[in-house]
């Protein structure tokens, strides 16, 4: 992908436009919503109503971009800067449902590489692409413990701090911690649940695959004298020589996607009656994901969870199920606060890393709401509790 260019927007014609807008109302009846489409030679008004945001076709390549309906093309042209979006940026990734996401070969290679070259020897650099970005997914989360997934809102107003705390005291309460037991706590992103833990009393064995999380965690130990250890393990490796009275998986099954040998290792690593904590996006077909996601955010194995295959690992397992929890409106208020926050960080963002990397987060976290807030979207998001059989 290149790097995004101040060019001046091509002169494109109202022919551009309407090949565009007729392709797409080609493909559904009605639209979610109306919106604006902006070109050097005027402004059109798309759908009925209101417009709720508007769409800026910079230059040629935006157009061509957009015209294809595709997915992938689409993303890149955003992140380039041929494409902007202002408004209503959530509303906008509804439009997502009407067009194509193809890259047969990039959603094939995915799924051949681990069976080629095994997990292990690949997870760390499909980790790395996402999570070894200097620290910068820090400007999106709340300021207190920095959970880089959702926490729980019981109104919309409601702030990413409030709501990551009642998440993490709700996963302490289903755990059944107790001060002087231990968690093992399974991509621990930035201390968060490590530090909420540790200070209540229990001992926290954290494990990651990301080095900047590893030392930000580290750091963070060292600095409030936390009970609490991380180091750099693979969790289908990890061999800690003991049992945990509790496990927290918070926004990692969707990397690991093997769930029979998810739980497996969590009969492995748990003392009986104990329980793992687990929330995570769930999609309604087997492997689903983006190809935007595969390129350029998640790569390797990464995939929406998808809840049959999950829950039959679960039946043929040592685990019970004692609590699942739907997350959808979470994940999207998680999602849309999150957005807002990076907005608000932009100029500190560029700084400490580039305008397309900047432009490519701010879609990510667009997008997420979008789909996590769609009424016609198959995406979903749970918390769930497992207990080891005694």
């Amino acid at each position: 992908m290149s790097k995004v260019l101040d060019t001046p927007a091509a002169a494109l014609t109202g022919t551009d436009v309407g090949g565009f807008i007729n392709s797409m109302l080609s493909r559904v009846a009605k639209l979610p919503c109306a919106f604006r489409v902006h070109t050097q030679s005027g402004v059109t008004t798309v759908g009925d109503g209101e417009p709720e945001f508007d769409l800026y076709i910079r230059n040629d390549r935006g157009m061509s971009a957009l015209k294809s309906l595709e997915e992938l093309t689409i993303a890149e042209a955003y992140v380039r800067g041929d494409l902007d979006i202002e408004g209503d940026v959530v509303k906008a990734m509804w439009l997502r449902t009407f067009i194509d996401d193809k890259n047969l070969w990039l959603k094939i290679w995915r799924r051949l590489q681990p069976m080629l070259l095994g997990r292990e020897k690949l997870n760390p650099a499909w980790i790395a692409k996402h999570y070894d970005s200097k620290n910068i997914q820090l400007f999106c989360t709340d300021n207190d413990y920095h959970a880089y997934t959702p926490g729980i809102y019981e109104n919309d107003e409601e702030t990413l701090e409030v709501s990551t705390h009642r998440k993490y005291q709700f996963a302490w309460d289903q755990l059944r911690l107790k001060e002087g037991q231990e968690l093992l706590e399974i991509g621990c992103g930035w201390g968060g649940m490590t530090r909420f833990t540790s200070t209540r009393g229990a001992r926290v064995t954290a494990i990651t695959l990301s080095h900047d999380q590893m030392a930000y965690t580290r750091e963070l130990i060292d600095r409030d004298s936390l009970n609490a250890s991380v180091s750099y393990q693979d969790f289908f490796t990890f061999q800690p020589g003991r049992r945990f009275d509790a496990i927290s998986c918070m926004g990692v099954i969707e990397d690991l996607s093997d769930y029979p040998r998810v739980m497996q290792r969590f009969s492995e690593l748990l003392k009986p009656g104990a329980r793992a904590y687990l929330d995570f996006a769930a999609g309604k077909v087997p492997f689903g994901t983006s190809s935007f996601i595969t390129k350029y955010v998640w790569p390797g194995t990464f995939r929406m969870v998808y809840m049959p295959q999950l829950m039959e690992a679960v039946d043929q397992s040592r685990m019970q199920l004692a609590g699942v929890y739907n997350d959808r409106r979470n994940y999207y208020l998680w999602a849309r606060n999150g957005h807002q926050r990076w907005v608000e960080n932009k100029d500190a963002i560029i700084a400490q890393s580039s305008l397309e990397t900047y432009r490519l987060f701010r879609l990510l976290f667009m997008g997420t709401a979008g789909v996590m807030s769609n009424p016609a979207q198959d995406v979903s998001a749970y918390r769930m509790v497992l207990e080891l059989a005694p």
